[in-house]
């Protein structure tokens, strides 16, 4: 995929992961009557029954992972084919689903930088939040030369999420119920905590399982790249 240092975006998602449901709540929102515009609707919040907040960071990750498209807020060709009412998996039931959300996420370096870094620059094994924040700092302290840089706060905050997001809950009771709420890439299992709590694992393994059309999808558009 091309990597363009001009072209990068940090902390949209309103430090909200993905949850379950809100792809496919919000892809449905826009394809009725007149929803393209329901994310600046003043009744957004009622429509798909979160805060406000929350429908920025819907509206962000149905452009991160490339279902609408950035601009017009319009499905994109591969949204409507995934999560339309007679799409192949509207309701992310299908694990295969979830691993080609996974690629359009991690190899869209506009909209979801981070992730893009994380899955294809970030090649340490072990590594706490701290050295992760410390790590995407650096990178975009060397990529960024001509723009004006994202805040120290707010690359932290993508450091903070990007495993969060990967990593399956361990059910502290403490933590809010809906916080608790694995996110469906937490399925995946890229990323995994030690057992104290004090740092992560992102090792390259071996996915028998991995759905061969995934992977043909993604090989087809690593030559469109080219």
């Amino acid at each position: 995929m091309k990597f363009n240092p001009d072209k990068m975006a940090f902390g949209r998602h309103e430090t909200f992961a993905v949850r379950y449901g809100w792809l496919s709540k919000g892809f449905q929102a826009i394809t009725e009557k007149g929803g393209s515009k329901i994310f600046e609707s003043d009744e957004a919040t009622v429509r798909l029954g979160v805060g406000k907040n929350m429908v920025t960071a819907i509206k962000y990750w149905l452009r991160a992972c490339r279902m609408i498209d950035p601009v017009e807020n319009i499905p994109t060709e591969l949204g409507n084919a995934l999560l339309s009412e007679d799409g192949f998996d509207p309701y992310l039931e299908d694990e295969a689903t979830i691993w080609l959300l996974h690629w359009l996420l991690a190899t869209n370096t506009e909209l979801a930088t981070s992730w893009y870094w994380f899955f294809n620059r970030f090649h340490k094994p072990e590594f706490t939040g701290q050295e992760l924040t410390t790590a995407l700092i650096d990178f975009v302290n060397d990529q960024v030369t001509d723009r004006k840089k994202p805040s120290a706060s707010t690359l932290k905050n993508d450091a903070v999420l990007l495993p969060r997001m990967y990593t399956q809950s361990k059910g502290n009771t403490r933590t809010p119920f809906e916080e608790a709420l694995d996110s469906p890439f937490a399925l995946l299992k890229l990323v995994t905590q030690s057992a104290g709590g004090r740092s992560y694992q992102s090792r390259p393994g071996s996915r028998p399982d991995l759905p061969l059309g995934v992977l043909g999808f993604a090989v087809c558009e690593m030559f469109e790249m080219k």
